[in-house]
């Protein structure tokens, strides 16, 4: 008897039983899904539209005017697509005609920019003015008052200072001048000798190591000094003034020549109107000692508004038969200028400026030497 032959299954291959079988069941899963998800959406969009409010006749009208308004827009669109395009005559034209445009926004934008600066310009105006107006009006009230206070005081008169002026004479040429400041109803009395002979010998003494040039020239040679080391050397020297004064030696950097000043103290120095009447104030020891030199002249400097001041010092000064001259000053230093030192000059001076449309000047008149009355 013959032996069966075995299957390709019975050999060893792989069987597509179970395969076939977990097919099926994904797809009827699968299916099952679909109908889940079929009948949840179904429910959901009968759920929305019993949700769903019913329209108003106010929306149901607005919507219609949406939809002539998009059904317009549609019109236009399509005469636009079945339009035929433009010629490059008319786009050139067009061109040309948003080029102006620009142009003409362009200005009056400029001119609207200028319009607002008027506007901020007129505003400040109209607000100083207005501020303006409010003071001048506090003013024109005080001086209503001003006057109605003149007003309801009486009148004084007051009598006339008579002033004499007698027959001036020259100062003699070897004379020594001293200097009387008269300001702010003070009187100063004016040295200026005892500072330059205290320089002059601190001067000689040291001029040796101040010496930077000789210039050979007919009679006398020319000597020139260092001004910058004879300004350090005097910054602190004590020039010996007992009346308050402040005594410099003062350089200047463009000029070849030096100066002493002597400076008052405006406020606390010399001598009080009221002081004048003791007869032990500084000034009339100071007449009472310089009374005693021949050559001796007093020089007053007078300023405006001391002129009473003056008039009593100048009665006190003529008792001591000192010879003596006045003239109207505001000064309130003296300077003396140091003529035989010759110092280096540090700067070159500026040249002056002509102004070649401005008119000349008028000729001064010569100024006239001081006098003595």
């Amino acid at each position: 008897m013959s032996r069966k032959r075995k299957s390709r299954s019975d050999e060893g291959g792989v069987s597509l039983d179970s395969l076939m079988d977990a097919l099926t069941n994904v797809v009827a899963v699968l299916i099952l899904v679909l109908i889940l998800v079929q009948a949840d959406v179904s429910q959901k969009v009968v759920q929305f539209l019993d949700d769903l409010a019913p329209a108003t006749q106010e929306e149901v009208a607005l919507s219609h005017q949406k939809a002539e308004k998009l059904e317009k827009e549609k019109l236009k669109l399509q005469n636009l697509i079945s339009e035929e395009a433009p010629k490059p005559e008319e786009l050139e034209a067009k061109k040309r005609q948003l080029a102006q445009l620009e142009k003409d926004v362009k200005e009056n934008n400029d001119i609207l920019a200028d319009l607002m600066e008027l506007r901020k310009l007129e505003k400040k105006t109209r607000t100083q003015r207005d501020s303006e107006n409010k003071i001048s009006t506090t003013i024109q009230n005080q001086i209503a008052k001003l006057k109605a206070l003149l007003d309801s005081n009486p009148v004084k008169t007051i009598a006339p200072t008579v002033v004499n002026i007698p027959t001036s004479k020259l100062i003699p040429k070897n004379a020594e001048i001293y200097h009387v400041l008269i300001f702010n109803n003070r009187v100063h009395f004016i040295d200026p000798y005892t500072p330059v002979k205290l320089f002059n010998a601190e001067f000689k003494t040291n001029k040796r190591h101040w010496l930077i040039r000789r210039i050979k020239q007919k009679g006398k040679d020319r000597l020139v000094y260092d001004q910058t080391k004879i300004a350090q050397h005097f910054k602190n020297f004590d020039f010996k003034n007992s009346r308050g004064q402040t005594v410099q030696l003062v350089t200047n950097p463009f000029s070849t020549r030096m100066n002493i000043v002597i400076k008052t103290n405006p406020k606390n120095g010399g001598t009080s109107l009221e002081d004048l009447a003791n007869k032990n104030c500084l000034f009339r020891k100071i007449l009472k000692k310089l009374s005693s030199n021949i050559r001796a002249v007093i020089m007053f400097n007078v300023h405006p508004n001391s002129f009473n001041s003056y008039l009593q010092t100048r009665r006190i000064t003529d008792k001591t038969k000192i010879a003596a001259g006045w003239q109207i000053s505001g000064r309130t230093h003296h300077v003396t200028r140091l003529n035989e030192i010759e110092v280096n000059r540090l700067k070159t001076p500026p040249p002056p400026v002509h102004d070649p449309n401005k008119p000349p000047a008028p000729p001064r008149p010569p100024s006239l030497p001081p006098k003595l009355d």
